[in-house]
């Protein structure tokens, strides 16, 4: 769930030079790593190391690889063409088997559809992929799954605002900072942080809390305050 942590230390691993990891590591580090310089908002670095990925997948030795770099594409294409790529790397889930995988797409393409207000099938994919990693015991990858449920659902003011007990320490002060009408690069100030690290967090502030605007976050905070 730290997507700019994970792709600032899984980069060496994957990329060229000295600190390339050994290959055994590589090939479990690169899809991770496109997927969390993707959703930290480092596309480029993705792309990077795809293309060593679609060699792994041609060699034929994993059955993942395909899989993988199916949902790798997704993540990068443009507009609606991630649609049949997710759909694509979930056919081939099926023929590999595997329920984390599976449900690591699950995640990303229930994601997906529901930041392009497809609701209901978002909230299929994303059922999925909590029935999946409660499955495999992947506790911290099904409490992101919530939080998506939640962001999807049409939860009450009320429990959106307890919603804000589930935030880090973190992105609460980065909340409360922007509630009282800081702008990000006030908060990075602030904080000593960079607002790249500042758009972050509060991307995920409001895909927890299920807000979509700066007012929604002041008016959730205010009321907790009350």
């Amino acid at each position: 769930g730290r997507p700019l942590d994970a792709a600032d230390r899984l980069g060496p691993l994957v990329g060229p030079g000295a600190r390339r990891g050994h290959f055994a590591v590589w090939m479990l580090a690169v899809p991770c790593h496109v997927e969390a310089a993707v959703l930290a908002g480092h596309p480029e670095d993705a792309r990077a190391v795809l293309g060593d990925l679609e060699l792994w997948a041609a060699f034929g030795a994993d059955p993942h690889a395909p899989a993988q770099l199916a949902r790798c594409r997704a993540l990068l294409a443009p507009g609606d063409h991630a649609d049949a790529l997710y759909l694509r790397a979930l056919a081939l889930h099926d023929e590999a088997g595997g329920d984390f995988e599976r449900a690591r797409t699950e995640l990303l393409y229930g994601r997906w559809l529901r930041r392009r207000r497809r609701l209901r099938e978002a909230r299929a994919r994303l059922g999925a992929a909590l029935v999946g990693f409660e499955r495999c015991g992947a506790g911290a990858w099904a409490e992101q799954t919530r939080g998506e449920l939640r962001a999807n659902g049409a939860a009450s003011r009320t429990e959106r605002a307890a919603g804000l007990a589930r935030l880090t320490p973190q992105q609460l002060r980065v909340a409360r900072y922007v509630a009282e009408g800081a702008t990000n690069r006030e908060v990075a100030q602030r904080l000593a942080v960079s607002t790249r690290t500042v758009d972050y967090h509060l991307r995920n502030v409001f895909a927890a809390l299920g807000v979509r605007s700066r007012i929604e976050l002041a008016l959730m905070v205010g009321q907790e305050d009350r």
